[in-house]
């Protein structure tokens, strides 16, 4: 039976988040990309690591062309590279890059909150989830589920814009920042605490103290880059 470490490491992927299963004509369509995504966006393995497509392909049961495809929309993303006549890359970590994309996030998503008026009390407000209740043992969470519900909380704030164009930015930007994001929640000592008050103050529709406190989330992300991957290379 092959290793499927070693199966991993020829696609160049760390350990896959979704498991992709067999069903007659295997993934289609949006789930080979978000199967291929996932394993970008939690990839564990050095920056400049070519993605092999006929591994990948048989992990999750299909040819290799659905699989192609996928690769060619995530590069399209800019979530990896595609280098003519050599293939699909994992992109190098670049600190002007990431400074980009969070400076980016950060005006995206105080725009949204901007354009909210009247204390919230406005047609059409999307009802603030209460993420602080996967948040209340800060001491039990994971750096990936820290991401993950921050995650959630960029997009939602997103949809607040309706505007899909944001929302697909906002995505895309959670998506190509995952690994980085990851990695400073697990060397901050602060992170879970600052989540956790930005849940709740969305949650509280306090939309004026939460571009506040975005301001200083995404400015201490800027202010660390430097050393974190400094630390990660």
């Amino acid at each position: 039976m092959p290793d499927k470490s070693q199966d991993m490491e020829r696609t160049g992927f760390a350990s896959p988040v979704v498991q992709a299963q067999p069903t007659g004509g295997g993934v289609i369509g949006n789930g080979i990309y978000e199967s291929v995504k996932a394993r970008r966006v939690a990839r564990e393995l050095c920056s400049g690591k070519r993605i092999s497509v006929e591994p990948l392909a048989d992990q999750l049961f299909v040819s290799n062309t659905p699989v192609r495809e996928a690769l060619i929309r995530l590069a399209a993303e800019r979530v990896i590279k595609d280098v003519p006549k050599a293939g699909f890359f994992i992109k190098d970590i670049s600190e002007s890059e990431m400074r980009d994309l969070y400076t980016l996030q950060h005006l995206l998503l105080d725009w949204c909150l901007s354009v909210i008026r009247n204390d919230g009390r406005v047609p059409g407000l999307l009802k603030p989830p209460d993420l602080c209740d996967e948040l209340d043992r800060p001491e039990l969470i994971s750096p990936q589920k820290a991401v993950d519900v921050m995650d959630r909380l960029f997009i939602h704030i997103s949809r607040q814009s309706g505007n899909a164009d944001v929302v697909h930015m906002v995505g895309n930007i959670n998506d190509r920042t995952h690994y980085v994001r990851k990695k400073q929640h697990e060397a901050l000592g602060n992170t879970d605490h600052m989540l956790h008050g930005l849940c709740r103050t969305y949650h509280q529709k306090d939309f004026g103290k939460l571009r506040e406190d975005l301001n200083a989330y995404f400015r201490d992300r800027i202010e660390g880059l430097r050393d974190l991957l400094r630390f990660l290379t």
